[in-house]
């Protein structure tokens, strides 16, 4: 089962847990503090921060393929983080053991926990597609601006929204929101219900997903490497060359690609510890949802779902610090004074 899924999951299905490494006390805590804190305060502020960049972009509009990519993946980044703002509402004790028709721990695994998973793959496939495309504008400029124009680039990433979509429509076959009745509460909850062939159609569905993941990652990382390389190969050209070139738009470019750049690192870092915890998976199958060592899966889940939308939320000060044009707009529209 993926790294989205959660404690709900164990309540569902139910499991023996032998030698622990995290305990059931501590995996409390942290579902208290981190699920219900950590999770609502960095997704609320991202919400935010991402909201003025659709708008600002959107302003900005879209006659370079750059925007509508950079647009693509903003829009992605808040749906992530919406999902998890009401992960961590349904994680919050406050609301969870209220008097609400639900069992919203487990509720959540469907309404928040496979659509942030499904937006933060999203997103990782478009940065993935704009490094790359970056790669090409450094080598063959005149041939990329012939070929991918913005409408060509906006219907890849509408491809790409509904190719990854397609992957986990699996799950959502799988899993049913029904009635069941919950001792505790005496009462009856809106809760999962899972078919008989879940654990098949969850293999199948998990190693699509974690391939689609790795080869975005993987891709992310040798096109920013090649990018670094033809950043620091141009530097030394011009220090070198006598030749006159068109400063304006040479400076356009290297911002452009230093942007994407910067935006493709932060990608990596962010989402380096998901990518190994999906490898760990693989190794090690009782490291998952409803094995022996779910709730070490569950603890380690818990803090990347924290980087993740920490990765999610902090693209706007890249924008603010290498895109002028950015800066001019996001002034104007919310009136704020320019540094003299």
């Amino acid at each position: 089962m993926d790294m989205n899924t959660t404690n709900a999951v164990v309540l569902v299905q139910g499991t023996a847990a032998n030698h622990k490494y995290i305990s059931d006390e501590l995996l409390a805590v942290v579902s208290v503090v981190i699920k219900s804190a950590l999770y609502d305060g960095i997704s609320g502020f991202g919400v935010v921060t991402n909201a003025i960049c659709l708008k600002v972009f959107w302003t900005m509009g879209f006659k370079d393929t750059i925007n509508v990519s950079f647009f693509a993946i903003t829009f992605a980044d808040m749906g992530c983080l919406l999902s998890l703002l009401w992960m961590g509402i349904c994680y919050n004790p406050l609301f969870a053991d209220s008097d609400i028709p639900m069992d919203s721990r487990s509720v959540q695994y469907l309404t928040g926990g496979w659509p942030k998973f499904y937006f933060t793959r999203v997103s990782g496939m478009i940065t993935a597609y704009v490094t790359f495309e970056r790669c090409l504008c450094t080598t063959i400029p005149l041939k990329v601006k012939v070929v991918l124009t913005p409408e060509r680039v906006a219907t890849i990433h509408v491809l790409l929204y509904v190719i990854i979509a397609l992957s986990i429509v699996p799950i959502y076959v799988s899993t049913r929101l029904s009635w069941r009745w919950y001792p505790s509460r005496n009462a009856s909850l809106v809760s999962l219900k899972f078919i008989s062939n879940k654990e098949t159609i969850n293999i199948i569905t998990n190693s699509l997903n974690a391939l689609l993941y790795n080869v975005s990652f993987v891709f992310v990382v040798v096109c920013t490497a090649i990018l670094i390389l033809k950043l620091n190969a141009s530097r030394k050209w011009k220090e070198h060359s006598t030749r006159k070139v068109d400063s304006q738009e040479s400076s356009k470019e290297s911002r452009a690609t230093r942007r994407v750049m910067f935006i493709a690192i932060l990608y990596i870092v962010c989402n380096l510890p998901g990518s190994l915890v999906s490898l760990a998976m693989t190794a090690f199958p009782e490291f998952n949802a409803g094995e022996s060592q779910q709730n070490l899966f569950f603890f380690v889940a818990a803090f990347m779902h924290c980087v993740e939308a920490i990765n999610a939320s902090s693209n706007i000060f890249i924008y603010l610090k290498t895109g002028s044009k950015f800066v001019k707009i996001f002034m104007q529209t919310f009136r704020c004074r320019p540094k003299k």
